[in-house]
């Protein structure tokens, strides 16, 4: 019994780590119309399963997201840069606008990807 529970226990670490490096991590830099470093909220799609994550900028404007699900089509995320938030006049609800959008790309397994997205001025 306590031999059972010793290798539980023992081997609880090397599956969490053979986990982590099948996940994949993004980081990038927000960027103005101008290419200057943004303070902003990103999103982060996942075009096959349309779950969302969020990030804050720091103060360098750089973002991360990580422990995302690899996959090498080469289209599965994508990027958005979003407005702060405002209120609609007559609700109470503050919504964001998209301001910019990066071009899909993929994060394979163990791999950490840079990404970077802009507002874009039409």
């Amino acid at each position: 019994m306590y031999r059972f529970a010793l290798v539980l226990v023992l081997s609880t670490p090397a599956f969490a780590t053979l986990a982590a490096t099948d996940a994949c991590r993004v980081t990038g830099t927000a960027y103005d119309a101008a290419g200057k470093p943004l303070q902003a909220v990103v999103r982060l799609v996942d075009q096959q399963t349309l779950q969302t994550e969020f990030s804050t900028t720091d103060a360098h404007a750089t973002f991360t997201f990580s422990d995302l699900s690899p996959d090498a089509s080469g289209q599965r995320y994508r990027l958005d840069v979003l407005s702060p938030p405002t209120v609609v006049t007559g609700t109470h609800i503050a919504t964001r606008s998209v301001l910019g959008i990066a071009p899909g790309f993929a994060c394979n397994a163990g791999e950490s990807v840079h990404a970077d997205v802009r507002v874009q001025v039409d």
